[in-house]
């Protein structure tokens, strides 16, 4: 794999670690981080062998949210220059949103601003109890703009507006009751050990069917597409039923088997 100098990419089979790597900054989001993710997601998105991308970050926190220097430096920018600043941070939540891989994170020490982007672009989130979560955007005279999107499939729009208005600091837990995370542990050990059990849960369903279903979810949860996705579920599930991976499926439960694409 091409080596980067941002992140640091760790393969196990099926599933792919990227690790945000720049802990001296908090793993704080600059250009090259961004580009880098979006480059490596895009060399493994007709990768069939890789099925899991886990994002996790080096050092004391997981990530920080966006460089203040770079953000600083935007000013000085022209207008062609900023608006491609912001293109690229829109193209970067989007990318891991959009992935055809089943996205986990694993949040720990500072989440900030596009750290929570982060957490709610991917499908899953895990992170500690004791993690600092804040949307501190309004603090800086900034609007949560490209983060919002994808905050709002998690948050409810009350909530959401609370956090950013406040831009107070809240802990996992509460991050848990928000719906940012799936879950909140006290303990690391208990976290990776509920990581493990889920990925080996996910492995047992078929490749094409946590996909699909990944697609049929994000696009419902777009209020624009909803009538639409609805119209066209009945044909979806009959295109499904007579797939060879659907057959598979049937016929492995009947034999009391696993089923091929079962390591």
């Amino acid at each position: 794999m091409k080596e980067y100098r941002t992140i640091i990419i760790e393969q196990d089979k099926s599933i792919v670690t990227i690790w945000l790597n720049r802990p001296e900054k908090h793993n704080a989001l600059n250009p090259d981080l961004m580009n880098e993710v979006i480059h490596f997601l895009e060399k493994i998105e007709n990768d069939l062998s890789i099925r899991f991308v886990i994002f996790r970050g080096k050092g004391i926190s997981f990530c920080a949210g966006a460089d203040l220097n770079w953000m600083k430096d935007a000013a000085t920018l022209n207008g062609k220059e900023n608006l491609a600043d912001s293109e690229l941070l829109t193209d970067f939540f989007s990318r891991i949103y959009n992935s055809s891989k089943i996205t986990i994170v694993i949040a720990h020490g500072n989440i900030f601003g596009g750290g929570n982007g982060i957490i709610a672009a991917c499908d899953i989130s895990y992170g500690v109890a004791n993690a600092r979560f804040s949307l501190s955007e309004t603090r800086l005279g900034l609007v949560a703009a490209t983060i919002t999107p994808y905050m709002v499939k998690k948050l409810q729009p009350n909530i959401y507006k609370e956090l950013i208005f406040t831009a107070k600091i809240f802990n996992g837990r509460e991050a848990q009751e928000f719906g940012l995370l799936n879950k909140s542990f006290t303990l690391f050990d208990a976290m990776e050990e509920y990581l493990e059990k889920s990925l080996n849960a996910m492995k047992n369903a078929g490749p094409n069917s946590l996909i699909g279903s990944k697609k049929l979810i994000n696009d419902l949860a777009d209020p624009l597409k909803v009538n639409e996705i609805i119209k066209n579920i009945p044909q979806l599930l009959a295109n499904v039923r007579v797939t060879n991976e659907a057959k598979e499926g049937f016929a492995a439960f009947i034999e009391k088997r696993k089923p091929k694409w079962i390591d």
